[in-house]
């Protein structure tokens, strides 16, 4: 997102810039008119990339948090098959719930956080 950003801020200071160099008595309506459109062809262009980026993201998100669904039934499975020994009282669905949900919830809200702060910028 950055590069696109610094790639449009490029593209628009070239632009102001053969305006700041052209005489102003050379300046006509036409070339004034042609520098307008084609910042406007950037804002458009920029905001279709946006689009596009925002929506990589959030496929991005959600394919992680799918991932991390994977990995803790994975988890749970494992202990199960290796039988680990369990007090009495406790169920391998408890020690998921208690222990490995709410990290896995944490890093769910923590990507979300770093995607939305992203777009925000």
């Amino acid at each position: 997102m950055k590069a696109e950003q610094q790639k449009l801020y490029t593209e628009r200071i070239s632009l102001i810039e053969q305006l700041n160099e052209t005489h102003p008595k050379s300046l006509a309506k036409d070339f004034v008119a042609n520098i307008s459109d084609q910042l406007s062809q950037f804002n458009e262009e920029s905001s279709v990339v946006f689009d596009s980026l925002v929506s990589q993201l959030t496929k991005d998100m959600e394919n992680t948090n799918e991932d991390i669904d994977i990995a803790l039934y994975d988890l749970k499975d494992f202990v199960i098959k290796n039988d680990a020994e369990l007090d009495e009282g406790v169920t391998f669905d408890m020690i998921i719930e208690k222990r490995a949900e709410p990290y896995v919830e944490a890093r769910k809200l923590e990507s979300k956080t770093l995607i939305m702060n992203a777009i925000a910028y």
